[in-house]
């Protein structure tokens, strides 16, 4: 019936992701698709890395000597993709668990992906979204991604990186490119107060979820080139990453709808359900 088969939903952190994504597949399936649904941190996703090391051929080969007890181990369990070797190291961790030495987990955990420098980072990303939407294109699946188009690319390339904005917009416009064929749609969930928005989700997530932002947004390129600090420098941040992805939505070859939470859920559910119906 429809011709999109991806649709990401994007916002801040508290503005409704996980509560909007799962609406969307409960009406295609309620309308008699077939949705596929991926959260932000499935292990499993098909276009994004979670957890996820990335080694060259003597990074693996280094490895290798280091663990020579676990060669077998890795052999098995190492993904090779063009000129590099991947490892889920979290997922492997968690369903082996003493088969994965906790030394090797570290090891691994070295080479994640969202730690790599910001070129070689954006490569690997690129290319895993061309190899998702070549799958995709050819089955009769609709994608439902929470985040992970816009999100995580602000977050990594700007806050970790302090990358130029521009060069943030052009590897977001190279991801749009490259998932057109996929006639994706965007949601994009707007805080009009996204300082209340993430006071709000600060009492609901444990101590441990502020104290990782707070140090990931103010501690690292550019929450020091910023003077951002504390709790405050983690809304300035996400009030910053908010007005860029909106900027960005209004210069991108992508069919988008911003709701704002000025209006209540129904509205919202009910503006989200016309949009769809009018593809």
């Amino acid at each position: 019936m429809w011709k999109f088969k991806l649709v990401v939903v994007e916002g801040i952190p508290g503005s409704g992701k996980t509560t909007t994504a799962r609406f969307v597949c409960d009406w295609l399936e309620e309308r008699g698709q077939q949705p596929i649904l991926f959260l932000e941190g499935d292990w499993d996703h098909p276009a994004d890395f979670e957890s996820v090391a990335c080694l060259d051929e003597q990074e693996y080969t280094t490895l290798q000597d280091q663990f020579p007890k676990h060669a077998a181990f890795l052999a098995e369990h190492a993904r090779r993709e063009d000129d590099a070797w991947f490892f889920s190291y979290r997922k492997l961790h968690h369903e082996l668990g003493e088969q994965m030495s906790d030394a090797l987990f570290e090891a691994l955990a070295r080479f994640e992906i969202y730690d790599l420098p910001a070129e070689k980072h954006q490569r690997l990303l690129l290319q895993r979204w061309r190899n998702f939407v070549s799958r995709a294109v050819a089955e009769d699946i609709i994608y439902v991604f929470e985040c992970c188009f816009l999100q995580n690319p602000l977050t990594t390339l700007l806050a970790r990186h302090n990358l130029p904005t521009d060069a943030v917009y052009r590897h977001v416009l190279a991801l749009a490119e490259i998932v057109l064929p996929l006639r994706p749609k965007l949601i994009y969930l707007a805080q009009n107060n996204a300082r209340a928005t993430l006071e709000t989700i600060r009492e609901q997530r444990p101590q441990e979820w502020a104290d990782f932002v707070t140090w990931y947004l103010t501690g690292q390129a550019y929450g020091k080139a910023h003077g951002l600090s504390g709790w405050k420098g983690v809304a300035d941040f996400y009030t910053i990453r908010q007005a860029l992805e909106l900027e960005f939505l209004q210069r991108l070859p992508l069919a988008s709808l911003v709701l704002s939470d000025r209006d209540d859920w129904d509205a919202r559910y009910r503006h989200l359900a016309a949009w769809f119906e009018g593809d």
